[in-house]
């Protein structure tokens, strides 16, 4: 049966994109993963949600971000 009331979240590590790092996680809601960045030490505020992870490795080649693992 698929889980859809409670996601699956999964931490990926952390992005540093022009001296500020974002913390990076997956969240699974059944079939469907959705990629958050946050603002490392700041998951409080509001961050980034990619519908997927193209749309995540889009926006991570623009800003030329370099991704380091926890």
């Amino acid at each position: 049966m698929r889980n859809l009331t409670n996601p699956i979240v999964s931490e990926q590590g952390t992005v540093e994109v022009r001296g500020q790092e974002y913390h990076l996680q997956t969240i699974s809601y059944g079939s469907r993963q959705h990629v958050h960045v946050f603002k490392k030490g700041a998951l409080h505020r509001h961050g980034l949600v990619f519908q997927s992870q193209r749309e995540y490795h889009l926006w991570q080649a623009q800003l030329g971000a370099q991704r380091e693992l926890f």
